[in-house]
């Protein structure tokens, strides 16, 4: 049995897009603004897309993530390198 855990940043889904909605409605602020400021700490500067979280899972899920065990995967464009 093998344990990981796949922990995402802000992924462009409509979860996040309600986010996004949620702070123009209640700051002001533009759509471009928030979501400028939700990935400011991500040296990609984007949101990560849902198929790259679905690809690290299928990976992880493969033969050749056999022997990756106990790992906690960060798919957030580097944000965690930096934060």
């Amino acid at each position: 049995v093998t344990v990981n855990a796949v922990c995402p940043g802000y992924t462009d889904t409509p979860l996040i897009r309600d986010a996004i909605a949620a702070i123009v409605a209640k700051t002001g602020r533009s759509a471009e603004e928030a979501l400028a400021e939700m990935t400011a700490g991500n040296p990609q500067r984007r949101l990560i897309t849902p198929e790259e979280v679905a690809d690290t899972v299928a990976w992880l899920a493969s033969p050749g993530a056999a022997s990756i065990n106990g790992q906690a995967i960060a798919i957030a464009g580097g944000e965690v390198m930096v934060g």
